[in-house]
């Protein structure tokens, strides 16, 4: 039960394309999909003969990339064009292979056009090369972007995607239905994400996506009531279901309330909760409350309970000691964490030489690279570079060449040239 007694001290808180394609300016690829465009609308117009536009397509020669193919995808969706022969005519081009995201931009052609035929041709394409769907391709369904169109509603929509899901299957269904909660999650729909849940499976994952939206809009009874009906569905929350209510409650300043929430998890019966990201959120927010002497007792918990924390734990450390002054104490954790988690030691010294290069202590940063390299290990090249420069501008052109001794001979032993 420690944990709680040292939060409520925390205050508030691709693809393969042509060689010729290889390189587009950002003018050249708008310019060459207004081009295809161009053809494909007409041709879905029946202008200059619908049956020319692969000959078209041919005799454009267009260089493409993976910008020109989404640019076009997305250009066409807007203006309410069907996508499908393009796409076909793109994947029976030599030397082309269609990316994975242009392959989802034509799932949300198909679907804000609402041609459901079509979309079940292009999950079966994404199946077929074993791709994953990603909330890109039901960006359709986003209220803003049907306001414009003479679509059905939201709800009917995702039924009928998830109808063409479950009519195609393939490998595809399962990113589909996770990221098809992800898309109405997304865009405030959840009752529409609940219903699509309801129907497929009572899973943590899906879940949790309605529960990291909640939270990140701030709103922790809307996550709570998602998480009671986990409880109440017989979908036991996890790790991350936890993780994401106890951020809420800090980000929103509500130390005792996270309390309580870190008692129920020591109580839980599951040897993963609380677990590792459990004890970072706790520390993170600590270091950010600038009590760090409560976030170090979470670290050295994590240590006892035998868990590594990960880089950006050790960055907020020593940022948190930087700026609230203690210089000497984020030297001693670097020092300290150089012992007991060995993976970070590179990115710990190379952090704490360019916060003190930024703070205008150049002499102690040079310092700081020092002792890392004469513990065998190579600094940040970049830090080392800028660290190497500010002292020949103070006249310590000695100490840069005590570094640029030690940095030379990572280069020789590597056979690396920088």
């Amino acid at each position: 039960m420690w944990l709680p007694r040292v939060l409520r001290i925390v205050p508030a808180g691709g693809a393969a394309f042509s060689s010729k394609s290889a390189i587009l300016r950002s003018s050249d690829t708008t310019d060459t999909s207004n081009a295809i465009v161009s053809l494909v609308a007409a041709a879905g117009r029946g202008g200059g003969g619908s049956s020319s536009l692969e000959a078209d397509l041919d005799r454009l020669d267009p260089p493409l990339s993976d910008a020109v193919v989404s640019d076009t995808l997305r250009a066409l969706t807007e203006r309410g064009v069907p996508a499908c022969r393009f796409f076909a005519w793109l994947s029976q081009h030599r030397g082309i292979s269609p990316s994975a995201r242009a392959h989802n931009l034509l799932v949300e052609n198909a679907g804000r056009l609402a041609d459901y035929p079509a979309m079940a041709r292009a999950l079966a394409r994404v199946s077929e090369r074993r791709l994953s769907l990603t909330e890109q391709a039901f960006a359709f369904l986003d209220p803003t972007a049907r306001a414009s169109s003479s679509g059905s509603s939201v709800d009917d929509a995702a039924k009928a995607t998830l109808k063409t899901l479950d009519g195609t299957g393939g490998p595809c269904r399962a990113s589909g239905v996770f990221s098809l909660v992800k898309a109405l999650a997304s865009v405030g729909e959840f009752d529409a994400a609940v219903w699509v849940i309801e129907e497929t499976a009572r899973r943590a994952s899906y879940y949790n996506v309605l529960l990291a939206a909640k939270c990140k809009a701030g709103d922790f009874q809307g996550a709570r009531e998602v998480f009671d009906e986990m409880r109440n569905g017989k979908c036991d929350p996890n790790s991350n279901s936890w993780n994401y209510l106890l951020g809420c409650l800090l980000k929103k300043g509500r130390a005792t309330e996270a309390c309580d929430l870190v008692e129920a998890m020591e109580r839980s019966e599951h040897d993963d909760i609380p677990n590792s990201l459990t004890y970072e959120i706790l520390a993170y927010h600590a270091c950010k409350a600038g009590k760090m002497d409560s976030a170090r007792q979470i670290l050295d918990q994590m240590f006892l309970e035998k868990l590594t924390p990960r880089i950006t734990i050790h960055t907020a450390f020593i940022k948190g000691y930087f700026y609230t002054g203690r210089m000497e104490d984020a030297c001693e954790y670097v020092r300290a964490m150089s012992t007991r988690d060995r993976c970070s030691v590179n990115r710990n010294y190379s952090l704490l030489a360019k916060l003190f290069r930024k703070s205008g202590r150049t002499v102690e940063a040079g310092r700081v690279l020092y002792e890392l390299m004469m513990k065998g290990l190579r600094p940040d090249h970049s830090a080392y570079v800028k660290v190497a420069k500010d002292l020949h501008k103070m006249g310590r052109g000695d100490l840069a060449a005590e570094l640029k001794t030690l940095y030379q001979g990572f280069i020789v032993h590597t056979g690396l040239e920088r």
